[in-house]
């Protein structure tokens, strides 16, 4: 979040300076400075804005100015287009408006955003969706909600309509139109949130008739109004329409036909993911030059977490799986020191130690696997560690004294380009040549692979005295253009 603290800073300036006298021409600044804030917090998950938001406002003294700020948030978020941002809507209303840190302006303003939190906040991305007790046409009781979508492991929409609603006549053509097209395996439940039952019956039978064989519909409604769902779904108005993940997850909200197409043909793919495609290379290519010149183990951490607070955070398991295992195959194929000890971070902190995601036997076999290899190969003489002692000539003497370790293969230009730097910048090193030691001694070869990650060559390590490993996985001439590049 580099570039987002120059923005961060710049806009607290801008803050300032509004402070001195709020006019329209520095409200006006302020205004611009945000929206470009806005834009790059555009990708960021939720958690991240609703934080950044909560620094924004707490920045200005000036209660004019943070009533602007807080205002300016609101109103944003509360009407972005992107789904789940109203989450930070909800939040600037119940930590900042709500409790009277910031006035909202008018007593009715502050009656609305109270209104529209309370309705849409046990609705949310990642919420578990609501428990609701309807009617079907038969007049038996049939329960939506987190529960009863767990206990049917389904996949499920729920739709909430009127019949008397002309955007829902639209929108429910268009649906039963996509589902006849596509017959998803999801069970669809269609809520009329009217009173007219006669007419709730033609409208079964003539607008949203579906000849599917994997699409279950179950028409229902609330005769009574007592299942509460302008309370528990929003629904203030329609066509309202919801994604349930088989957790019983809302993973979709405010979704017309086109949006929930797109989701479900990703969500439900059952075709072998394609891990460490070229598509995917040129992602992480593109998002890790943005750290600059040099990768480092946190930089690899940043973006596995913000990987996850893009996709598992927010409901979406698939997804998430399919960008950790793309960034655990790119780092596999790298050898510099920052994407391979930052590989340690993804490896343990979000596919070894959760069993509970990575649970299927193309799971173990395309990434559980690939990363068990490659756990085994980091924890060979980890940084910290001592390296052992060898029968080989000189070992034992660098060993004691510290220094640069090379490993190195014959024939290998890149081996050979980098002790020929090292020769150059006059430095002390060791080198192991890995062909000619199998070709002598293939159980002290052996020894050396068990002890060290030697699946790619040249290894470069640091040592120091005693023979503690500071470093690993280095590239001489990485880091040297590194430093020109600095200069």
């Amino acid at each position: 979040m580099k570039k987002l603290a120059v923005i961060i800073f710049s806009v607290i300036l801008c803050v300032l300076d509004a402070a001195a006298q709020v006019d329209s021409a520095r409200m006006a600044l302020l205004d611009a400075r945000m929206e470009e804030y806005f834009a790059l917090l555009e990708q960021e998950p939720v958690s991240v804005k609703i934080e950044e938001c909560d620094a924004l406002i707490e920045a200005s003294q000036d209660p004019a100015v943070r009533q602007a700020i807080a205002l300016k948030v609101y109103d944003h978020y509360r009407h972005s287009a992107l789904m789940g941002d109203e989450a930070v809507a909800i939040h600037v209303t119940d930590t900042w408006f709500i409790p009277g840190k910031v006035p909202m302006g008018s007593d009715s303003d502050l009656f609305e955003a109270r209104m529209f939190a309370d309705f849409n906040r046990l609705s949310l991305i990642g919420m578990p969706a609501p428990e609701a007790e309807l009617t079907d046409p038969l007049g038996e009781s049939v329960f939506i909600g987190e529960a009863a979508v767990r206990q049917a492991r389904q996949t499920s929409v729920y739709y909430f309509y009127d019949i008397d609603c002309a955007k829902c006549k639209l929108e429910t053509a268009t649906l039963r139109s996509l589902l006849n097209d596509k017959d998803y395996p999801v069970a669809v439940y269609a809520v009329y949130v009217g009173t007219n039952e006669e007419g709730w019956k033609r409208w079964m039978k003539n607008s949203f008739v579906l000849d599917t064989e994997e699409t279950e519909v179950f028409h229902l409604w609330d005769p009574d109004s007592s299942a509460d769902l302008q309370f528990k779904y929003g629904i203030i108005q329609t066509p309202r329409m919801f994604l349930v993940d088989q957790e019983g997850t809302i993973i979709g909200r405010g979704l017309d036909t086109g949006s929930l197409e797109q989701m479900l043909d990703v969500l439900l793919d059952d075709g072998e993911y394609d891990y460490g495609s070229e598509a995917s290379k040129a992602l992480f290519d593109k998002l890790f030059s943005t750290y600059g010149g040099s990768v480092s183990a946190s930089d690899v951490a940043d973006v596995a977490s913000l990987l996850k607070g893009r996709t598992l955070d927010l409901g979406d398991t698939l997804g998430f799986k399919h960008l950790e295992g793309d960034l655990l195959y790119y780092i596999a194929g790298k050898r510099e020191e920052g994407f391979r000890e930052g590989a340690a971070s993804l490896i343990d902190g979000y596919i070894l130690t959760r069993p509970d995601i990575w649970n299927t036997d193309e799971d173990t076999l395309m990434v559980v696997g690939m990363a068990e290899m490659l756990d085994g190969l980091l924890k060979k003489a980890p940084v910290g560690s001592k390296i052992p002692r060898m029968c080989i000539k000189g070992w034992n003497k660098f060993r004691q004294k510290g220094g640069y370790m090379f490993f190195h293969a014959e024939g290998c230009q890149i081996c050979e380009a980098e002790m020929a730097l090292a020769d150059s910048l006059g430095l002390d090193y060791f080198a192991v040549n890995m062909d000619a030691l199998e070709e002598k001694s293939p159980k002290k070869a052996r020894k050396l692979l068990d002890a060290f990650d030697l699946s790619g060559l040249p290894f470069v390590m640091k040592v120091s005295e005693g023979g503690i490993v500071e470093r690993r996985y280095l590239s001489l001439t990485e880091q040297l253009l590194f430093l020109e590049e600095k200069e």
